[in-house]
């Protein structure tokens, strides 16, 4: 499995792709991620769907082009006709995907016993356990479709998207730059928040509060702000705050049903964006900033804050700036891109 990941790890390729039967099919790039494959609009590089390599099922065996779609959900089709692409997904699903006659002869004893463990175990032994197995199985697009829905919830509370041609697409830029895998940067205005901040939730996908935007700097000093988001989010997988706030019987059912009903996260993403944010290691930061060939200094320097947790770190932060690399390998942006991207409201 390791030998097949390895070998078409960040292979990419086009393909034809709709998220719905009504949908006229677009054109689209498709990559391969650690055990997912994510499908990006082929203009502005959004990202449109993450699939598990594992789920994916073939529609059409033996004829082409051919046609994929994620859990056997036929309403979601991606059409390929690239025989490297077509290959790359038969081998890696052959090598992620468990024998089929084990799994039908596991998967009543295995509910079974899980239903014993939820009702014998008790309340204060079994919830860690659960939630930290039921994050570890589920899968991205799973995991795409409840950030949606938290999205959903925010929009409904007044927030608005800010999107225009040119600052999307230096948005992505900026996340192809700064994430090492697939990740989703929303910048949000008029958040019910006290203070801006950089949220990470399910599905990789980052809110970003439109006023820090307004208040950074440079684009040196947002990509710091976006670094110690993604510490954070490495450091603690967002679904298991979200399965916690779901409770024992929701988490119960995602793992055996793969459905969370609507009323079991409501009002999760105004209480995440509200609830205090953790600190981040600083080694592991520090690394972040290494990778990255970026420096803290344009983060440390901005006038206001543009991280909740930033007066607990800056210190360490501006001590070891000296082995920290002082300037990127290159603009994260060009001006005309920056600019782009603090208009990205405006329109």
């Amino acid at each position: 499995m390791t030998t097949a990941l390895k070998k078409y790890h960040k292979l990419e390729g086009m393909g034809l792709w709709s998220g719905a039967v009504e949908e006229q099919r677009r054109e689209v790039v498709v990559s391969f991620g650690d055990a997912t494959l994510v499908i990006m609009d082929s203009r502005s590089m959004h990202v449109l769907s993450h699939w598990s390599l594992a789920a994916i099922e073939r529609l059409n065996p033996g004829k082409r082009p051919a046609l994929f779609s994620p859990d056997g959900d036929a309403s979601e089709v991606l059409e390929l006709d690239e025989d490297l692409l077509i290959d790359a997904l038969k081998e890696l699903h052959a090598a992620l995907a468990p024998p089929k006659g084990l799994i039908e002869r596991l998967r009543v004893p295995i509910m079974g016993a899980l239903s014993l463990l939820v009702l014998g175990l008790g309340a204060f032994l079994l919830p860690p356990a659960l939630v930290d197995h039921t994050a570890s199985v589920v899968p991205m697009a799973k995991r795409t479709e409840i950030a949606e829905r938290l999205l959903a919830e925010l929009r409904q509370t007044g927030a608005t998207q800010c999107q225009s041609s040119l600052g999307t697409n230096a948005l992505g830029i900026l996340q192809r730059r700064l994430f090492d895998a697939p990740a989703r940067l929303v910048i949000l205005r008029d958040l019910s928040l006290e203070a801006p901040r950089i949220q990470h939730l399910p599905g990789r996908l980052f809110v970003v509060d439109a006023r820090l935007v307004d208040q950074a700097e440079s684009v040196e000093a947002l990509a710091g702000a976006l670094v110690l988001a993604g510490a954070r989010a490495a450091a603690d997988d967002p679904l298991r705050p979200l399965l916690r706030h779901a409770g024992v019987f929701s988490t119960f059912r995602l793992l055996t049903s793969g459905e969370l009903r609507p009323n079991a996260i409501r009002g999760y993403a105004r209480a995440v964006l509200n609830a205090p944010v953790a600190v981040p290691d600083i080694a592991a930061i520090q690394a972040r900033f290494e990778r990255l060939e970026l420096s803290p200094g344009p983060l440390l320097a901005n006038a206001t804050p543009l991280d909740p947790a930033l007066g607990q770190i800056s210190d360490q932060l501006r001590a070891d700036m000296d082995t920290l690399t002082q300037s990127p390998r290159g603009a994260l942006l060009n001006d005309g891109q920056w600019v782009s991207l603090l208009n990205i409201c405006d329109s």
